[in-house]
């Protein structure tokens, strides 16, 4: 018991001392805005209010309501103190390391092999950006959740000893049922509702049952000449039927997700096909693996290769025939060798929980990401730890190698958790490391160009902008270009990119607004175009169903300059209706001033180029 003690000491110490430099880190321009600095709820801290909005909220295309809770908590606690964030990302990853160690140990009664697979998971760079991060904190938060589901779930199966008094099947099912039980499940809510990653969780569950919890075993599950008696047959499906709880919490989230990700929009992006979407998924799983082997090279974000937004292929046959075929070796092998179990369920617990991320449902521009192995990493370290074990008892002093192996195996992801850490202390380090580490990585390019804007630095920032819409014309980040260019004064390159944005995403309703408005009213007659922003500007009122003031009155100006004043007159008594029955009296009263211009035959001008907003 001492040493086991001695185990968490070390876990914890180490752990906490390679990544006490986060908490100097700044909050990165790459989704903590959404998730807390720009986010009013969140920055609120813990209200009543508050606390309703995360139930009902979309926050990121994701609904993760305890996510949300817990950054409100931390800004009601620290304010804006990123340092602080920082620590709590750490403390709930020091929580899992821990657990992750006792959990393995609970369930294997093995103390050496979980201590591997812990310090493993603790210390290896593929874990830097749950941790890091403070946006994943729903990485860390759900895992906290997860692996608690586990050792309840633990403590259940331990606990399933008894016979059942009744001969009846249900009469089995209600007999083994535990508090246990119903912690893990509760464990498991939890979870979900800090991360949707959790789906899987009740194969995982299944996994174990198998191994190392065997409660599936040959004499339950064992086949004598191609029958299964009865008694096996109803060994199997308890544990099946006593999943279902789990299966509906998994399926309802699933359900939840789908639609908030479609309701905003991050599935339409890309539109890959079904075909692009596998390919890329074969061939992340093999990346994946081998960043796992030598994690070097390492971004926040890692593009599609070549211009997919001309709809190219992603990778080439043989990629994905090269990947495909690695994954199916290894999975072969792991059932070859199925007197191994570890083999087996690691390898399953590595696929497995890697499916709600891999790609099949595309979701974002990233081809793959670090965070996504938080969790399915896990399996991999199983497989070593367990395979070290068979090892060092083979030969004498099998011992000392298989231990001196590991250790350094420790020391070499110390060093390198330690390099690597130090590219997320702000904006701009990250987003330099990863265009040095990848090719047209037109999301770095641009968010370094938001870091450089906020240092004042307008030329390099538009330059790096340029860089990104070169790399991808049709990312939506031109729309802030076009901003950029419109504060620098340079109104005409601003409408170029309007335009060329909306050619790529005829349905962006700001970006059309703001492209009617500036060909309707710029100070410079060789800017404006009447009947172009006449179409502008009744296309955004289209998609909006003429219900947002501000578009109807941007309308109401292209009539105006393309010399229609009697349908711009129209269209600002429809605004000026619009803003009375919607109490926005700042646009009430503009429109009235713009209504009297429009009667007299006179279209409106800005002295200064801005949005209708």
């Amino acid at each position: 018991m001492r040493r086991e003690w001695i185990i968490y000491l070390a876990l914890l110490l180490i752990t906490a001392a390679v990544y006490w430099p986060v908490g100097q880190f700044d909050f990165v321009n790459c989704d903590d805005p959404e998730y807390v600095t720009a986010n009013p709820q969140v920055q609120a801290g813990l209200t009543p209010a508050g606390v309703a909005w995360a139930f009902r909220a979309v926050v990121a295309s994701n609904w993760h309501p305890l996510t949300c809770l817990s950054l409100m908590l931390d800004c009601q606690l620290f304010g804006k103190s990123a340092g602080a964030h920082h620590l709590v990302n750490l403390l709930f990853h020091l929580a899992n390391t821990l657990l992750l160690f006792l959990v393995w140990r609970r369930m294997t009664g093995e103390v050496w092999p979980s201590a591997l697979v812990a310090a493993l998971f603790a210390w290896h760079p593929l874990h830097i950006e749950s941790v890091a991060w403070i946006s994943e904190r729903k990485d860390v938060l759900s895992t906290f959740f997860g692996l608690l589901t586990l050792l309840a779930y633990a403590r259940h199966a331990a606990g399933d000893k008894r016979q059942a008094t009744g001969t009846s099947f249900w009469s089995r099912v209600r007999c083994h049922v535990s508090p246990s039980y119903f912690w893990a499940l509760f464990f498991f809510a939890l979870g979900l509702m800090s991360k949707p990653m959790l789906v899987t969780w009740p194969f995982v569950l299944l996994l174990l049952d198998f191994w190392p919890l065997k409660r599936v075993t040959s004499d339950t599950w064992r086949v004598t000449g191609w029958r299964i008696s009865a008694a096996q047959l109803a060994g199997f499906n308890r544990l099946l039927l006593e999943k279902v709880p789990f299966f509906t919490l998994a399926m309802a989230t699933c359900i939840i997700t789908f639609l908030a990700q479609r309701a905003a929009g991050t599935m339409e992006l890309l539109k890959l096909s079904l075909a692009d979407r596998a390919g890329n998924a074969a061939v992340s799983g093999a990346r994946y693996l081998g960043k796992l082997v030598w994690p070097d090279q390492l971004a926040f974000f890692y593009p599609y290769p070549g211009p997919w937004f001309v709809n190219s292929a992603l990778w080439t046959v043989w990629q994905v025939m090269g990947a495909a075929a690695l994954l199916a070796f290894i999975t072969a092998a792991a059932i070859w060798q199925w007197r191994r179990p570890y083999l087996i369920v690691g390898w399953l617990w590595f696929l497995g929980t890697l499916v709600p991320v891999i790609g099949l449902v595309q979701v974002g521009g990233q081809s793959m990401a670090d965070r996504y192995t938080y969790i399915p990493l896990i399996g991999l370290f199983v497989m070593v730890a367990w395979g070290g074990k068979e090892l060092s008892g083979r030969r004498p002093g099998g011992k000392f190698i298989v231990g001196a192996a590991a250790a350094l195996l420790l020391a070499a992801c110390l060093v390198m958790t330690s390099r690597q850490l130090r590219y997320w202390q702000n904006s701009e380090v990250l987003c330099r490391h990863a265009i040095a580490v990848t090719r047209d990585n037109y999301k770095a390019h641009f968010n370094l160009g938001l870091a450089l804007m906020n240092e004042g630095k307008t030329n390099e920032c538009l330059q790096q902008m340029y860089e990104a819409v070169a790399i991808a014309p049709g990312f939506n980040g031109r729309k802030v270009l076009a901003e950029t260019l419109l504060l620098d004064g340079r109104t005409p390159e601003a409408i170029e990119q309007y335009r060329q944005l909306v050619q790529f995403a005829p349905d962006e309703v700001e970006a059309l607004n703001n492209l009617a408005w500036l060909l309707a009213t710029d100070a410079d007659s060789q800017v404006r175009n009447g009947a172009d922003a006449v179409q502008y500007g009744k296309r955004a009122c289209a998609l909006t169903q003429y219900k947002d003031t501000a578009l109807i009155g941007t309308l109401a100006a292209a009539y105006a300059e393309a010399g229609q004043f009697d349908d711009a007159i129209r269209t600002a008594e429809m605004a000026i209706s619009s803003a009375s029955a919607a109490g926005e009296t700042n646009l009430l009263e503009k429109n009235r001033r713009l209504l009297e211009l429009y009667r007299a035959g006179h279209p409106y001008h800005e002295t200064k180029a801005k949005p209708n907003r």
